[in-house]
């Protein structure tokens, strides 16, 4: 939890507390409000210049009044609560109003409790020595306006309360509907112990005010407050007004001796250290200020007074910090992933020095195997070249099956079409690239390899042939007839055509036709006899398919 200056003001001094650790620290320091007061409390900021300011103002000048506005949102809202609070406060820039829900009739306005501190003048010089020492000042509170918080926490909320609580500037009561506050009062008193002496009719002026006890004055401005409240129609007639009380020690038993209750009103009594509201520390006084600081220790609600040019230096103090855990977020994601690149180099390292371990364990098993070995004829350089010779032999030998893939995906796409015959062999480029005289009707024929007669050596194939250096290329000859001829020469000769596109379709292949159904070369004379067609006459072809191997 972070470290807080909380400030409390009362009329006529300044004291300040320290929250740390979450709770009141043990000791505060009390400054006057004159000028040697206000200069001690000067050097006190110096030392504290980077630790937030929450002032608590616990002053009489505090002035609530309740008003309906008409229900309006937005922009127009605001101007609207804002001309009204100048309309009712304009002596004092220190003023706020707090929305209370709505009326549930009529229609149905806006209720609003315009609340303002009044005498603007005993908060210049406290709020004057804040800004100079450029402390951040995140606020300035009312203990009235954190009541709510407070009646909350403590499970107090009824139709009609009042709470009463012993605050060391005098008695404060604080009126509420529901968890709404309606009205606040603190009333001054001389001393500050169990035995307060106050002056008659809250006037200071008077000399004659006689010693009473606390509880006599509790049970005494508490049986005031309610004519009061049935006055300002706050307290319906015939309703009961319930009375909570805090306090501690010797006190809270005189408080339950004195205030008895009556058909008008019911008093409850809270234990302050029983309500467990202070932190890690309890109160050994009956004061309720540590309550409200504890309530601004623990979480801060927004400024009720504070003007903006007043809180500058908190927000830029905000903002710094901000800026600082980004800047811890960041080194700490930094010094992460740089440990995480260590971890990780220092894991690739000795796995790299076990690699190599093994590599000279395997190493050194791989030479005591050389030195087992008998003696070869053939060197390693023969067996390593007929290795590589071997592999090239399977990688580039010549394999008919690329052509019959090619084959058998352009007859698909003409069923007319029928293989009669296939030739097949593997040749030289320049063979491969030469075609036939005639390329008409002239079939070209594939050359046996010669045949070796008795007592002769067989004669080795070409080694281009066989797959070295390189693939060969590959030629093979197709022999067919179209389906369903019927004399229709036209037709047999656009299928032939259709057949010899569609193989011609990879780059791979040369496509030529050696024989057509019906040779229609211009040096060829046409001849036929019309009316004498043979049914058993058939339209024969055959094609000639070069496979250039790829790179």
């Amino acid at each position: 939890m972070l470290r807080k200056h909380l400030l409390l003001i009362t009329n006529d001094q300044l004291t300040a507390y320290l929250w740390e650790r979450g709770g009141l620290a043990a000791g505060s320091s009390t400054f006057s409000n004159d000028e040697a007061g206000h200069e001690a409390f000067s050097r006190h900021l110096a030392g504290m210049r980077n630790t937030p300011v929450y002032l608590l103002a616990d002053l009489i000048e505090e002035d609530f009044q309740r008003e309906n506005l008409p229900h309006v949102m937005g922009r127009p809202r605001k101007k609207l609560i804002q001309r009204r609070l100048g309309q009712i406060y304009r002596d004092t820039p220190y003023r706020q109003a707090t929305p209370q829900g709505r009326e549930e009739y009529g229609r149905k306005d806006d209720r609003m409790l315009f609340s303002a501190l009044t005498n603007a003048d005993l908060l210049k010089p406290w709020v004057d020595t804040i800004l100079k020492q450029k402390a951040p000042l995140a606020g300035i509170y009312s203990p009235a306006l954190l009541s709510p918080v407070l009646v909350k926490k403590l499970g107090l909320v009824s139709d009609h309360l009042l709470l009463v609580t012993h605050q060391s500037g005098g008695l404060r009561q604080s009126y509420f509907q529901g968890a709404f506050l309606k009205f606040s009062r603190l009333i001054p008193l001389i001393g500050h112990g169990p035995v307060a002496v106050a002056l008659k009719d809250s006037d200071f002026l008077r000399a004659e005010a006689r010693e009473r006890s606390y509880a006599e004055i509790v049970a005494q401005e508490t049986a005031k407050t309610l004519p009061f409240l049935n006055g300002a129609r706050l307290l319906p007639r015939g309703e009961t007004l319930n009375v909570a009380i805090l306090s501690h020690g010797e006190e809270l038993h005189q408080l339950q001796t004195v205030c008895q209750g009556t058909p008008a009103m019911s008093p409850s009594f809270v234990d302050l250290e029983k309500a467990r509201l202070f932190g890690k520390k309890h109160p050994t006084h009956t004061f309720c200020d540590p309550l409200f600081l504890s309530l601004l220790g623990r979480s801060a609600p927004a400024s009720h007074y504070a003007l903006p040019e007043q809180t500058r230096y908190f927000r830029l103090w905000r903002s710094r910090i901000a800026l600082y855990v980004l800047s811890a977020g960041v080194v700490t994601g930094a010094l992460l992933l740089a440990g995480s690149n260590g971890l990780e180099a220092m894991q690739n390292y000795l796995e790299y020095r076990q690699i190599a371990v093994e590599a000279q364990a395997m190493q050194a098993k791989h030479q005591i195997f050389i030195r087992s070995m008998q003696p070869t004829a053939a060197s390693p350089q023969n067996m390593k070249a007929a290795v590589e010779i071997e592999q090239m032999i399977s990688r580039n030998a010549p394999t008919l099956a690329p052509l019959l893939g090619i084959v058998s995906q352009a007859l698909d796409a003409l069923p007319q079409i029928r293989i009669n015959q296939l030739q097949w062999q593997a040749t030289e480029k320049s063979e491969a690239a030469t075609g036939p005289a005639d390329a008409g009707q002239t079939q070209t024929a594939v050359s046996p390899a010669p045949r070796v007669a008795a007592g002769e050596t067989e004669l080795a194939p070409p080694a281009i042939l066989i797959g070295i250096p390189q693939k060969p290329y590959q030629v093979l000859l197709l022999e067919g007839e179209v389906v369903s001829f019927r004399q229709d020469f036209r037709t047999a000769l656009e299928n032939v055509r259709q057949l010899a596109a569609e193989l011609g379709k990879n780059p791979q292949v040369q496509v030529q036709i050696t024989r057509s159904p019906l040779d229609i070369r211009p040096a060829v004379k046409l001849e036929g006899l019309a009316g004498n067609e043979n049914a058993d006459a058939k339209a024969l072809f055959s094609l000639k398919l070069t496979w250039a191997p790829g790179t």
